[in-house]
């Protein structure tokens, strides 16, 4: 659990016994297991709570109802393409066969077996084929996303003007220099109430 090893522990056990004597150590170690004991129980109630605060049971009991059918079904399937012989190698059952002994594909068979008209195999041309290059001025890029979902351009905006604190009348001081704020007056002393 720390790293301590069974030497380690001995060790401990013999200071133990030294520090704290033998009349003592059986009281020690009893009380010294509780609080341990009553430590891992509230590590565990509270890890319970916050499973429970935050849905991770109901989480994994999803997770379970889906994916244990799914992995019944993939079972199923391999064991019904592969057998295991008695030394434990897997090789294929044979159930379906290549028609062609020289292809190892068996989808044409499916196909079949199924009423699916199989796939016509694609002709190759003899010069391979240049994709046409379109100038990057006028291409025009595709997005996954629909429509609906792509937010329309907007325009930047101008730059705001600065405000501009208007003018005093009979002010000489230039529109650039700082001003200087007036100086207040002094307030007047409350007078006190005589008693």
């Amino acid at each position: 659990m720390f790293g301590i090893g069974w030497t380690e522990m001995l060790v401990l056990g013999v200071v133990a016994l030294i520090v704290i004597g033998p009349k003592d150590l059986p009281v020690v170690m009893n009380r010294l297991g509780k609080i341990v004991n009553s430590i891992r129980r509230m590590g565990s109630e509270f890890q319970r709570e916050l499973n429970k605060a935050t849905g991770i049971d109901q989480v994994t009991n999803l997770r379970n109802t889906i994916t244990a059918p799914l992995k019944q079904t993939a079972a199923e399937i391999r064991n019904e393409f592969n057998r295991t012989t008695p030394t434990g190698k897997v090789e294929p059952s044979g159930i379906i066969k290549p028609a062609d002994p020289a292809k190892e594909s068996v989808v044409a068979e499916i196909h079949s077996g199924l009423g699916i008209e199989p796939p016509k195999p694609v002709a190759t041309s003899p010069e391979p084929v240049k994709p046409a290059v379109v100038p990057a001025s006028t291409a025009k890029v595709e997005s996954p996303a629909p429509v609906e979902a792509i937010a329309p351009a907007r325009k930047p905006r101008a730059p705001r003007k600065p405000k501009v604190a208007p003018a005093t009348v009979g002010a000489t001081a230039e529109a650039g220099a700082p001003k200087t704020p007036k100086p207040r007056k002094p307030r007047a002393p409350k007078a006190k109430p005589e008693a």
